[in-house]
């Protein structure tokens, strides 16, 4: 348990300066990009606001996950992150969508775009994004750390196409570019939150984590002891790293703590579950 509040603690204090980079640097990108007339700016100073959220929500999930179990939240309070990582991965989804559209408007409807303040500011938030992605990559994996750094990923994408974008108008006059880079990048941004709302929503659902099989499990459980009959088997998580299981079996045998000793030995020693994760229920 130390050694897990340790590693929250190491997470908390990297999200504290990712958010606070991208939060200034949002500001910056949002004011620039209204004066130069770039898309691909403000559409950028926009996603970065969301992930100056996403990076605060991060934060609030990572504190929110060391605190202690009670008796109203028995698993106490793990599962906020992928609460978190399925909230990330949902603005991921959505906000490329409406900077899509507007990338649309701006390809039948062109206006005038400024190059020089586009190219300086998409250099800062290239920088600024490689530092902060810098910074979550020291971080102790996990879902909800996972849709942090892709938030900064898709930023850190779209300021290499505001920089090429702006190269392309100042020296060839291809304004298209700013809208048409707009939809590229959108597209990046959106595969990669579907993964991660995919992932999430089956943690929330409780659903079979991703490398685990029932079917697996099952088999172990026959091998255990004889004339038993497995009933029902259910597997899920609270967060990515915390896997549960409960079995139930009909039973012959009358020690039945021996039976249920050797299922929970024979899962633990062929299935990434802790002894202590694994529930029996003989009847």
């Amino acid at each position: 348990m130390t050694d897990d509040i340790a590693k929250y603690n190491k997470n908390k204090k990297l999200f504290i300066w990712a958010a606070s980079l991208t939060l200034f640097f949002a500001f910056i990108e949002i004011v620039y990009g209204f004066i130069s007339g770039s898309l691909m700016m403000m559409g950028d100073g926009v996603h970065m606001s969301s992930d100056a959220f996403s990076l605060i929500l991060s934060l609030v999930a990572t504190i929110m996950a060391t605190k202690a179990a009670t008796k109203n939240k028995t698993f106490g309070y793990k599962r906020f992150e992928p609460v978190a990582a399925f909230i990330n991965g949902l603005t991921l989804v959505i906000i490329p969508i409406f900077i899509i559209i507007e990338a649309i408007s701006r390809v039948i409807n062109p206006i005038e775009i400024i190059p020089n303040q586009m190219l300086v500011v998409g250099t800062i938030g290239l920088v600024i994004n490689g530092v902060v992605g810098y910074i979550l990559t020291k971080a102790n994996s996990n879902l909800n750390v996972k849709s942090a750094l892709l938030h900064v990923i898709a930023d850190l994408i779209t300021s290499v196409s505001v920089v090429i974008a702006a190269l392309g108008i100042k020296y060839f006059g291809i304004t298209w570019l700013d809208p048409v880079g707009s939809i590229l990048t959108s597209i990046i941004i959106i595969a990669g939150g579907v993964k991660i709302t995919k992932e999430a929503f089956n943690i929330l659902m409780e659903g079979t984590p991703k490398g685990y099989s029932v079917d697996a499990i099952e088999m172990l459980v026959k091998d255990a002891g004889k004339g038993l009959t497995v009933n029902d088997i259910k597997v899920w998580c609270i967060n990515e790293n915390e896997i549960f299981t409960l079995v139930h079996v009909n039973s012959l045998s009358e020690n039945e703590n021996k039976l249920s000793n050797n299922i929970r030995k024979k899962i633990a020693a062929d299935i990434n579950i802790p002894s202590k994760n694994i529930y029996v229920n003989i009847n």
